[in-house]
């Protein structure tokens, strides 16, 4: 009986093992599709989101607030550049972590989670800034990180047995 007993926890434990076994990876030909798609579903999404909290006041057009040209009014301009230049960065990241991890994919989403909650530092930084409007770019920064994390991890992944 004891000797049964130690081959189904052997069974089990080589199953174990054959799970750790298994890597996954990036599919390198459709990483620059998706993250063109990553970039414009951010673009869309963050474009409706700045119009509709303009619309309904949420969002200041007295505040100045920094942009690369300086300190100005938001408006949609760097709305869609943040969301271009968020979700390239975020396919760079992406494609550097497969370069060199084992398990990019979990790798990748722990770093895109912390940097998602850096980035709510400036939102929370505005001076004079209602709390609506600081909502609003929180959210902003919340749909470029599920559009370019989400499309990124599915579409862009390969799975590869060891």
């Amino acid at each position: 009986m004891q000797t049964e007993m130690q081959g189904v926890g052997m069974t089990t434990g080589t199953t174990r093992g054959t799970r750790g076994s298994h890597n996954e990876g990036i599919a390198w030909r459709r990483l620059p599709v998706v993250t063109l798609l990553a970039a414009l579903g951010a673009v869309v999404i963050n474009a409706i989101i700045y119009v509709a909290a303009s619309a309904l006041g949420f969002i200041s057009r007295t505040l100045a607030i920094p942009t690369p040209g300086g300190m100005h009014p938001l408006t949609v301009g760097p709305v869609v550049t943040g969301s271009v230049v968020g979700a390239m960065g975020a396919a760079l990241v992406f494609a550097l972590i497969g370069l060199v991890a084992r398990r990019p994919v979990r790798l990748f989403r722990i770093i895109a989670t912390v940097v998602l909650m850096l980035s709510f530092w400036d939102p929370l930084t505005l001076q004079s800034a209602p709390v609506a409007m600081i909502l609003s770019l929180m959210m902003m920064h919340v749909v470029a990180w599920a559009v370019s994390v989400g499309l990124l991890t599915t579409l862009a992944r390969r799975d590869v047995s060891a």
